[in-house]
């Protein structure tokens, strides 16, 4: 039965992991999809031809930087949530 439960709980953090880190990539694609051309990023700033250091460090942040950082934030938590439980299931005394 113990066997059953470890296979289990390896299992859901396969599960975990793999939708953390399908979301990083989702979100890279939308990214690449939405802000940029031919491989290269097209900020959404002002109609101006050319846009200030400003408007640039706003788009950037508001385009790719932020909706990345949330994402690679969450897989980060997911991953060290499962190794935190890992780590605790190691150390629980068998009983």
């Amino acid at each position: 039965m113990t066997h059953d439960r470890a296979a289990d709980n390896e299992q859901l953090y396969r599960y975990e992991i793999t939708a953390a880190l399908n979301a990083v990539v989702r979100a890279c694609h939308v990214i690449v999809t939405e802000h940029s051309h031919r491989g290269f990023w097209t900020p959404r700033t002002s109609t101006e031809p050319t846009p200030t250091h400003r408007e640039l460090i706003e788009a950037a942040r508001r385009d790719v930087l932020n909706r990345l950082q949330t994402v690679i934030h969450c897989a980060e938590t997911v991953a060290y949530a499962i190794e935190h439980d890992r780590q605790r299931r190691a150390d629980k005394p068998a009983g």
